[in-house]
């Protein structure tokens, strides 16, 4: 299966459980609309570790939505009571419930953005070594000979070297200048 078909039929059961969410809150069946959150992100996390691709980087946002739908049901739930002469009242404890679960739902999301930023998004590092073409190449690569156009006293490779004496025409003196510092 594609990625495309994959990320696709993964996001029709959490889209499914938001709308069964809404129809259930709209008929005031507060404990079923905390069942349909809990389902929408779980169902969401199996999906990904069953169909095995790479966590996108859309989980956090996942976690965070579904953190929410399922805080707003307990603040529903437990955080607001009707009185008799139609008015609501709030209580302390179901807010405070439902916010702490929303603020968890949200740190727990934003660390997952994070996870899933540090691994799709990392660049390959720069590396001395060739791939060979077959197996039974049997050239040998010598990191010491990558690094002969280094210059041992300055670390600074032959390209870097031309670079900074190319800067003593443009900003005469910026050596002494920065030298000053290190005398200190």
């Amino acid at each position: 299966m594609s990625e495309n078909i994959k990320i696709f039929i993964g996001f029709l059961v959490p889209a499914a459980s938001i709308v069964s969410f809404f129809f259930s809150v709209f008929a005031e069946n507060y404990i079923l609309g905390m069942f349909l959150a809990i389902f929408g992100g779980i169902s969401w996390l199996i999906f990904v570790l069953v169909a095995k691709f790479y966590w996108p980087k859309v989980t956090g946002n996942i976690i965070i939505v579904f953190g929410a739908l399922l805080s707003l049901a307990i603040f529903l739930d437990s955080g607001l009571e009707q009185n008799m002469f139609g008015g609501l009242n709030f209580k302390p404890e179901g807010i405070a419930y439902s916010s702490i679960l929303f603020f968890f739902s949200i740190l727990l999301g934003v660390l997952f953005k994070n996870i899933s930023l540090g691994v799709s998004d990392s660049t390959p590092q720069k590396s001395y070594r060739e791939p060979s073409a077959s197996a039974n190449d049997e050239t040998v690569f010598d990191l010491k000979e990558a690094d002969n156009n280094v210059d041992p006293l300055t670390n600074n490779s032959d390209e870097e070297s031309d670079y900074l004496s190319s800067l003593e025409k443009y900003y005469p003196g910026y050596e002494e200048y920065f030298r000053e510092d290190y005398d200190e």
